[in-house]
C-alpha cells in the first residue's frame, strides 16, 4: 500500500487525534516489583501467544490456558514434557476443561507456541529462578529486553518491549509491528519496507529513530506507537476495500 502526500497528511491528523483521545484515557500498568509471579508469568505467556496473532485469539489463548490452571506455579515448574502436551491441549481448544463455545477462536500456531512456552519456562525458573529475579539482574530497560529477546523463547524483541511496557517496567519503548513499521516506511525513517526486525541491535536503531519521531509530534512513545497502530490498521483496511 502506498500512500500520497495529501493522504499522508491525512494520517498524521488522524494520529494526532487518537494521540488526544488516548490522552484522556491514560492507562497506568501495575508496578511490576508489586505484581505476583503468577501475574507476571501470565503477561509473558500472553506476550509469546500474541506473536503474529490478533488480541482476541492470542487473549482466548491465555484464558484457556488458565482455565485448565497452566498459569500457576506447580504446572510451569513441573513436569515439562506434561505441561507442553497440556499447554498445546489447551490453545487447541481440545482440553476437557473447554466447551465447545470457546473453541470458536482457534489458535493458529499451537504446536509452535507450545514448545515456546515451555522452554520459557524451564529459562526463567530453573535453579529456583523467577521472573523478578531476571528483571533484577539487568541494570537497564535495554539489558533487561535483550536478555528476554534472546534468552526466552518466543520473544523477540517487539514482545519483549510490549512485556516491559504491559507490567510497567519501562514506558519510554517502543512496539515496532508491521503498522508501526509502516508508517515508518511512509515517512521516510526506513529505507524499505519491513514487516518484521530480525536482530534487536536492529530494533534498538529503529526504535530510537520513531523515538526521536514521536517527541518531534509532541508525544511521548508508549501513546504514539499505539495511535500509529490504530490509524495504520484503519487506513490498510480502508485501502483493501477499495480493491
Amino acid at each position: 500500500m502506498a500512500v500520497t502526500s495529501v493522504s499522508l497528511l491525512t494520517i498524521e491528523c488522524a494520529i494526532r487525534e487518537v494521540c488526544k483521545a488516548l490522552e484522556h484515557k491514560a492507562y497506568l500498568p501495575p508496578p511490576w516489583r508489586t505484581m505476583t509471579e503468577d501475574n507476571l508469568w501470565r503477561e509473558v505467556v500472553a506476550c509469546i501467544l500474541g506473536s503474529r496473532v490478533r488480541f482476541n485469539v492470542a487473549h482466548a489463548a491465555v484464558e484457556r490456558m488458565g482455565k485448565c490452571s497452566l498459569l500457576s506455579g506447580r504446572r510451569r515448574t513441573g513436569r515439562h514434557d506434561d505441561f507442553e502436551h497440556d499447554v498445546l491441549q489447551a490453545i487447541s481448544g481440545n482440553a476437557p476443561q473447554i466447551n465447545p463455545a470457546e473453541r470458536q477462536s482457534r489458535y493458529p500456531f499451537t504446536k509452535l507456541r507450545s514448545k515456546h512456552i515451555r522452554a520459557a519456562a524451564e529459562r526463567l525458573y530453573s535453579n529456583n529462578g523467577t521472573i523478578r529475579s531476571f528483571l533484577e539482574e539487568a541494570s537497564n530497560v535495554k539489558e533487561a529486553r535483550r536478555s528476554l529477546a534472546t534468552e526466552v523463547a518466543g520473544l523477540g524483541p517487539k514482545q519483549a518491549s510490549l512485556f516491559l511496557r504491559n507490567i510497567g517496567y519501562a514506558s519510554h519503548v517502543a512496539i515496532l509491528d508491521i503498522h508501526v513499521l509502516t508508517y515508518m516506511n511512509w515517512i521516510g525513517l526506513t529505507d524499505v519496507p519491513l514487516k518484521s526486525i530480525s536482530t534487536i541491535r536492529r530494533y534498538e536503531t529503529l526504535e530510537d529513530a520513531f523515538i526521536r519521531h514521536s517527541g518531534s509530534m509532541g508525544y511521548p512513545p508508549d501513546r504514539f506507537d499505539l495511535a500509529v497502530w490504530v490509524v495504520v490498521r484503519v487506513a490498510k483496511e480502508e485501502y483493501e476495500s477499495w480493491g
